[in-house]
């Protein structure tokens, strides 16, 4: 892992994944990965607690407590679309 400050919040290095939450993007091999809000929010999350254990509960408070509509479960199927990119 490596972790690079370029401006703000740092960018996050894992082998060929770029994370840059300030600019809220996702670089895969170069290439820009499209994610939704929420989608973004969990995986900067994870990547930021490399090694750590989350409850579906506490992913959906950290990335998701804005939506009403959704609950706690609405987190497994925003990680297996992150899984599919």
């Amino acid at each position: 892992m490596g972790v690079s400050l370029l401006t703000g919040i740092a960018v996050l290095h894992y082998d060929d994944l770029y994370i840059d939450p300030n600019q809220r993007r996702v670089f895969v091999n170069g290439h820009v990965v499209e994610m939704t809000t929420i989608a973004f929010n969990i995986l900067y999350y994870l990547a930021s607690h490399p090694g750590w254990t989350f409850t579906r509960e506490q992913l959906y408070q950290y990335a998701m407590s804005d939506d009403l509509a959704a609950g706690p479960e609405s987190v497994t199927s925003r990680i297996y679309k992150i899984r599919k990119n």
